[in-house]
């Protein structure tokens, strides 16, 4: 059943509705009263299976017909009610949830699947470091603490194309530079972590934790390990998100203007099989057996990995391509002969 919160502003708003149109149009009272049943049987009944799902978090919907969560709703009046309790330019801003996560379920937030976690309660040392214009939530990190979603609001058609993301910072700046608002650049500035080996020769353990809930023992580590016989790599998240925190721009279609990061047809499949034995490589899919960027990017420097393993392919060399030779080599190891 839809909430009392959501009930009783429904409810008042579909009599205003009736009473504007009985004011406005002067239809006959039998009229006026045959409308207003409709929208209130409508609002009871109907409207409850539109939002039954939205509050017990078993289900995405929507309140618009036709919007689900690969619909754009950012800088549309149309789709204001998908997070509001009121339709555009009614002044008020009540959200449809308390909560930031539920208002942005689109975006499917997990910890291990976004760029940076949201429900921290910083201590006060941490909110010390937090700027005055980006706001927390009882000392909580939210989603709005980066974003501004007033943006999307501006008539300012530019705003969609120069900070689609509605970040709080000017939208000219480079990307990282939302988060020295808050850490030190210093610290974090041109931190690579595929350098992998110090001066004498030794992998830095550190470097590994960049992208490892732990240090993988590199004779046996594995992503995937079916029979239990070796150790998993263990990615403290998504693998293609790990790597898009810092190569951002390759986020949209990359490479040639295609998306490579799905499940691979069954010929694709054995080509990167075969391929894999004819040189003597590895051409890892992740634990849902999708393509991902270590695929075909060997992230690691030459010399973490024994250089007898077949995951030594592709480490230090242009690109970190699996095969090294480049070219158009590394396509033709999954689509030769298709």
């Amino acid at each position: 059943m839809i909430c009392s919160k959501f009930r009783g502003t429904i409810l008042r708003k579909a009599l205003w509705c009736c009473l504007n149109l009985c004011r406005v149009s002067k239809v006959s009272k039998i009229s006026f009263i045959r409308y207003s049943v409709a929208c209130l049987i409508y609002f009871i009944f109907i409207s409850n299976i539109s939002f039954a799902r939205e509050i017990d978090g078993n289900q995405l919907t929507f309140v618009n017909p036709g919007v689900n969560a690969n619909t754009n709703i950012h800088f549309s009046k149309y789709y204001c009610n998908e997070c509001h309790l009121n339709a555009e330019g009614q002044g008020d801003v009540d959200m449809r949830f308390d909560d930031f996560i539920e208002t942005c379920r689109c975006h499917n937030y997990t910890p291990e699947n976004y760029t940076h976690p949201v429900g921290i309660k910083l201590s006060p040392e941490k909110r010390a470091k937090i700027p005055s214009d980006f706001p927390l939530k009882d000392s909580t990190i939210t989603c709005v603490t980066c974003h501004r979603m007033s943006l999307q609001c501006q008539t300012d058609s530019s705003m969609k194309k120069f900070n689609s993301s509605f970040l709080r910072i000017n939208p000219l700046m480079s990307r990282t530079a939302i988060c020295y608002q808050c850490h030190s650049e210093a610290k974090y500035k041109m931190m690579d972590p595929h350098n992998q080996i110090d001066k004498e020769g030794n992998v830095v353990k550190e470097k590994c934790l960049y992208c490892h809930k732990g240090v993988p023992d590199v004779n046996r580590a594995t992503l995937a390990d079916p029979h239990g016989m070796g150790d998993l790599v263990a990615p403290i998240g998504k693998l293609d998100v790990l790597c898009y925190r810092c190569h951002y721009k390759q986020i949209q279609l990359h490479p040639i203007n295609a998306n490579h990061l799905k499940k691979p047809p069954a010929a694709i499949l054995k080509n990167m099989r075969r391929s894999e034995r004819k040189l003597g490589i590895i051409l890892p899919l992740d634990a849902q057996g999708k393509v991902t960027c270590v695929t075909c990017h060997n992230p690691h420097e030459r010399g973490v990995i024994p250089a007898d393993k077949t995951g030594a392919g592709g480490a230090g060399e242009a690109g970190r391509l699996r095969v090294s030779r480049g070219g158009d080599k590394i396509c033709l190891a999954c689509h030769q002969n298709n």
